[in-house]
């Protein structure tokens, strides 16, 4: 997992004087493999000691390793017009989602959706979009589903599952108010629940029995770049393709898309 991954996923965790750590390491890349500890601890105002507690924070086995996660493995960024630019920020977000997510768990849950009685997808905003299109998607596969995305409607939606239904939570920050209080409900309610999110540890993915991290745009160095949903709509690629090699699903969709297509 590259350093950005790490610092997205252990957030929480994260002490001021990690910060310092954080915001130096950063803004040194291009030189950060020829700098020794104490030279880093130095720059980031803190002590070589602090450098080490900090390695250990972010499952780095050394210094050298983490040098090397943020000065080795590095994108090089060349901007060489806006399709150019725009591309490799999306090679770098996939690439970067592609580190935080495994066969086994993709397995799971798409094992999950087959055998749930009926999917429940929460959302806000623009990951309220993303509810919207993955419902979308499964309701042609013939699996029955609905996506929310406003607060009355998730609480009372969540409120009517049962122990045979999963919810699907999806919040960039982890920190929407609607979304977590349907997360709650449906703890409370021993219902299974999925949060895909940009964080870990926070009150959403605490309630969540399975939790997808994905890749924040935020580490896209260029506030023009405000994409919130590439690194989402990979991981529902991920999933969609998946789900299409029941050929029970891969029919019920065909004909779906049939009769759309005929009377549509």
């Amino acid at each position: 997992m590259n350093f950005e991954n790490r610092v997205q996923k252990y957030k929480s965790y994260l002490t001021e004087n990690d910060q310092k750590i954080i915001n130096y390491l950063l803004e040194n890349k291009e030189t950060i493999l020829s700098q020794s500890i104490v030279y880093v601890a130095e720059g980031a105002n803190v002590s070589p000691a602090s450098i080490t507690r900090f390695c250990k924070k972010m499952e780095f086995r050394s210094f050298q390793e983490m040098k090397f996660s943020i000065g080795g493995e590095t994108p090089r960024i060349h901007h060489e017009g806006t399709f150019s630019t725009i591309y490799q920020y999306y090679q770098t977000i996939i690439k970067s989602t592609q580190q935080f997510i495994s066969e086994e768990q993709t397995d799971k849950i798409v094992s999950l959706i087959k055998n749930a009685n009926r999917v429940l997808f929460c959302g806000v905003g623009n990951s309220g979009l993303i509810a919207v299109e993955f419902n979308s998607r499964i309701e042609r596969m013939g699996i029955r589903s609905r996506a929310v995305t406003d607060a009355h409607g998730m609480i009372m939606e969540t409120s009517l599952l049962d122990k045979n239904d999963i919810l699907i939570c999806f919040s960039n920050t982890g920190e929407t108010k609607s979304v977590i209080n349907s997360a709650k409900l449906a703890q409370k309610n021993n219902i299974f629940t999925i949060a895909i999110t940009n964080h870990d540890e926070t009150l959403l993915t605490n309630y969540s029995n399975e939790v997808v991290l994905i890749s924040s745009y935020k580490y896209i160095d260029d506030e023009k770049f405000i994409n919130t949903q590439i690194s989402s709509l990979f991981v529902l690629d991920i999933l969609t393709y998946e789900l299409l090699q029941n050929e029970q699903l891969l029919n019920n969709r065909k004909k779906t898309l049939d009769v759309i297509n005929k009377y549509g």
